[in-house]
Order: structure tokens, then C-alpha cells, then sequence
């Protein structure tokens, strides 16, 4: 076996270790998004009961909802069926392509360019990663 391949076999770990490294407090539905790390941070770790949070489906929804009503205030509601398309597909993009132009009525490759311009214009409102664009702030 050469050098290259030796490294790459190297670099691979069985599905086991890779599983054993998976912190349950960083998944999200089990997370409390660092609050306990702050209140570590402040000081006021023991001082009361840790509120209960919301389930996870019960905050997506209410972070979607308000979404929508950021969009339809800003005037970019032709942003909703691609924000639609995103949240029932996932990453199937084919998919959401091929449903947003029976939707509209319109030639895949039209559909194809829409979505695009869509999810560009989503990441500039919704990440705080880009630059230039305006960010919405990102609640836990």
C-alpha cells in the first residue's frame, strides 16, 4: 500500500467511533442553546429551577410563523413559496424545483432560476454569516 492510501485509511473511523463522540446536549431538541454555560458564566447556577422550555416542533413552528410575518412586513412575500419549498423538502432541491413550477405554471429552467434567486435572497435575511445583507437575529 503507498503513502496516500495509507493516510486515507488512517483518516476513516468506523461508524461506532464516530457515534460515540455525539455530545445528546448539543442535539438541538435537547439542548438549552448554552443558557447553562451563561448562567455558570454569571453566576447564578443553583439559584433556581431552569425554566421549561418549549417543545422542539412548538419553537420551529413559532420561529416560522414569525418568518413569514418578517417577510410579508418587508414587502418580499414572493419569498413565501420558496421559504415553503425549503421547510417540506430540505435539501431535495429537485423537488422543490419541480413543485414550484407546477405551482406557478412555468418551465423547470424558469422555476430552476427563481429558486435559486430565492434561497439567495433567504440567506441574505435570515444568516448572520453573510455579509452586506440584513440579518435578523437568530433566537434559540
Amino acid at each position: 500500500m503507498n503513502y496516500r492510501n495509507e493516510r486515507m485509511t488512517r483518516g476513516f473511523r468506523s461508524l461506532d467511533a464516530i457515534l460515540e463522540g455525539v455530545d445528546p446536549a448539543k442535539f438541538p431538541p435537547l439542548s438549552d442553546c448554552g443558557e447553562g454555560a451563561r448562567r455558570i458564566r454569571r453566576g447564578e447556577w443553583g439559584k433556581e429551577a431552569c425554566a421549561e422550555r418549549p417543545p422542539y416542533r412548538a419553537a420551529r413552528g413559532e420561529r416560522l410563523a414569525e418568518a413569514r410575518r418578517r417577510l410579508a412586513e418587508a414587502g418580499l412575500a414572493r419569498l413565501l413559496p420558496v421559504l415553503d419549498q425549503i421547510v417540506l423538502n430540505g435539501k431535495n432541491r429537485k423537488e422543490s424545483i419541480r413543485r414550484l413550477a407546477v405551482k406557478w405554471r412555468i418551465p423547470v429552467s424558469s422555476a430552476r432560476r427563481k429558486y435559486y434567486r430565492g434561497v439567495t435572497d433567504l440567506t441574505m435575511l435570515f444568516s448572520p454569516n453573510k455579509i452586506k445583507g440584513e440579518t435578523l437575529p437568530v433566537k434559540c
